[in-house]
């Protein structure tokens, strides 16, 4: 699971070569089949009064906020059900053109020079691997992507993520991978981490012209991701422990606006959200915020700015 901090947080010196060790150990784990099989626990429906119960200490071990919640708590049947809450509506208002996909932490909102993100001090990526590692796409038909923003979703978050702008998605592909944890010890220590776990990612283009990226990125536990529009597709479901799919694409036309649900994290994982430089134009001189020092966020919220300022 995601934890809700940045990147920059040093690591103590004496806790160094432990979380060394144990990013080594993790190479060895089965990390999709413990994701799978942590999924499968967390969907048992308990009889009414155990269910409670249940859902009662998951609640306040992950203290949940849940007066913002759809349904009272004790409507809901699994802990699944509880961590993926819908929540009440007008309870996020939309902020346009261009607004946060999630609620969590915003670490990241910057150029990305030559089309590469930063996932830590000293660790690039690039955001077209990110988008389309897997996919038969012409390279001549991949947008220049210029511009990223990192949000990483801690366990009390609200897990459903939402279009952060209004467009038309094109197609939706599931990219399966490995399910590396998302927290910081591990993006710290795992070059292109969001590279090689799962995903689920969303192209959508604007009305005048430009292409925005969303990417549900997978983490240990977070082997599960689902989207309402196309509801067959599940990540990690019980084949994927058997065998290794390759890249899944399904051609789609769904007019979009601003807020409407695209996914769920069924635990919680990052969203990564990528701009073409047509898209990025577009946005002047409404420009997206800059940041690199962790914030919180919720999902609605504005990640535009009008002058110079830099969150």
């Amino acid at each position: 699971m995601s934890e809700s901090t940045t990147y920059s947080r040093a690591v103590m010196p004496e806790t160094g070569n432990f979380l060394n060790a144990v990013a080594l150990a993790a190479h060895f784990l089965p990390k999709n089949l413990i994701s799978y099989l942590v999924g499968a626990v967390v969907r048992i429906r308990w009889p009414k009064k155990v269910a409670n119960v249940v859902n009662r200490a998951f609640a306040a071990a992950f203290r949940l906020d849940l007066s913002e919640a759809a349904l009272p708590l004790g409507d809901y049947e699994t802990i699944e059900d509880v961590f993926t809450r819908k929540l009440k509506p007008g309870v996020r208002p939309i902020s346009l053109p261009v607004c946060s996909p999630a609620d969590g932490v915003l670490a990241r909102s910057q150029p990305a020079p030559e089309g590469r993100a930063v996932q830590a001090k000293g660790i690039l990526y690039s955001l077209e691997e990110l988008v389309y590692a897997g996919c038969d796409v012409p390279v001549a038909d991949r947008p220049r992507f210029a511009w990223f923003q990192t949000v990483y979703l801690a366990p009390h978050n609200y897990h459903r993520v939402h279009s952060p702008v209004t467009g038309r998605i094109t197609e939706i592909r599931y990219v399966p991978g490995q399910l590396w944890p998302g927290n910081v010890p591990f993006v710290l220590r795992i070059p292109q981490l969001f590279v090689k776990n799962e995903r689920l990612v969303f192209d959508v283009e604007l009305a005048g012209g430009g292409k925005v990226a969303v990417v549900m990125v997978g983490a240990l536990n977070v082997g599960r991701m689902v989207t309402p529009l196309a509801p067959d597709l599940v990540t990690n479901d019980g084949s994927r422990q058997v065998s290794q799919p390759g890249v899944q694409r399904l051609a789609v036309d769904f007019a979009v606006a601003a807020g409407d649900e695209l996914g769920t994290f069924m635990l919680g994982s990052t969203v990564v959200t990528a701009f073409d430089d047509v898209a990025l134009a577009r946005l002047q001189p409404r420009q997206l915020v800059q940041a690199e020092t962790g914030r919180p966020i919720l999902m609605g919220q504005s990640l535009c700015r009008e002058g110079g300022e830099s969150l």
